[in-house]
């Protein structure tokens, strides 16, 4: 089946009609339509908004598409995530991955203000930014996976495959002076974790948002740029309405961890040959949830 390039930079499968100027197709025996002239006229606040997001979620969206692994991981992905939430099933893989980039770029229930940021300043000289994957700029990804790639695989000798889908779908905190990222972490969410719980009727059952912290990485030491990036990216999770933050920590690490009010949950666990234990800091109490 033919695939045409929309003036939005989305793709779309189906035959194109010249005299109409629509693409048709059919999918579980209903035939839809796409138009494929774009609209130019006025349009509101919200329109432009909406606009300007699905945008930002094609150009993550079609280059992940048109990788046939990345296709393959996104399967299982949504198998899992169907298997979890049987009311809520997705039909096809670009439908599953659009909604992931596009939960990733919407802040869900912000409840803290971002300027809790501005309670650790920074040291003279470094900047951070705090952006989605579709933010990024191709030079800050470099520097993101170079940071990675020094510490995980060259200092502690992990091999592994650090690009592991969840990079499209996280939000990536960067400490750097100039251009070189010195300290990095990013903030996701992983499937499974905020799996909706049903009563016998089938009603919703709120339960806590919970939000993960990885690839925590330093490449100066002793200088508290952890405790920096750690202390944003705590406020990044309560700002993106975070009840809950977990990590998976290092054995040696997890003082560091303690320090920020993170405890231990369950025993400890070898991955990527390195023992490690789930943390988690509560970020909001009973009380103020109610």
């Amino acid at each position: 089946m033919a695939k045409v390039n929309r003036p939005d930079g989305s793709l779309v499968s189906g035959k194109l009609s010249k005299k109409s100027k629509e693409v048709r197709r059919t999918r579980n025996g209903v035939e839809y339509s796409y138009n494929m002239e774009y609209y130019s006229g006025p349009a509101s606040k919200a329109q432009k908004a909406a606009r300007s997001l699905h945008a930002k979620i094609c150009a993550v969206l079609n280059p992940l598409m048109s990788d046939p692994e990345q296709v393959k991981a996104l399967e299982a992905q949504m198998k899992e995530y169907n298997s979890r939430h049987p009311l809520d099933k997705f039909l096809t893989v670009r439908q599953f991955a659009y909604e992931q980039i596009k939960r990733s770029l919407l802040d869900r229930n912000p409840v803290v203000a971002a300027k809790a940021d501005a309670k650790t300043p920074l040291p003279r000289g470094l900047k951070m930014y705090i952006k989605p994957f579709a933010e990024l700029s191709a030079a800050e990804i470099y520097e993101i996976l170079k940071a990675r790639f020094s510490v995980f695989v060259l200092e502690q000798g992990i091999m592994y495959l650090d690009e592991d889908n969840i990079d499209y779908t996280a939000t990536h905190l960067a400490l750097r002076r100039a251009s070189k990222v010195i300290a990095y972490a990013r903030l996701f969410e992983q499937p499974g974790d905020n799996t909706p719980a049903y009563d016998q009727k089938f009603n919703l059952v709120p339960s806590p948002r919970v939000l993960r912290a990885g690839r925590m990485l330093t490449l100066e030491h002793g200088k508290g740029y952890g405790r920096i990036l750690l202390t944003r990216l705590i406020a990044e999770a309560k700002r993106q309405g975070a009840d809950i933050l977990r990590i998976h920590a290092q054995l040696d690490a997890v003082p560091f961890y303690r320090h920020f009010r993170f405890a231990k949950v369950g025993e400890p666990f070898t991955e990527a040959g390195i023992s490690h234990i789930l943390m988690e800091r509560k970020l909001t109490s009973a009380k103020r949830k109610k």
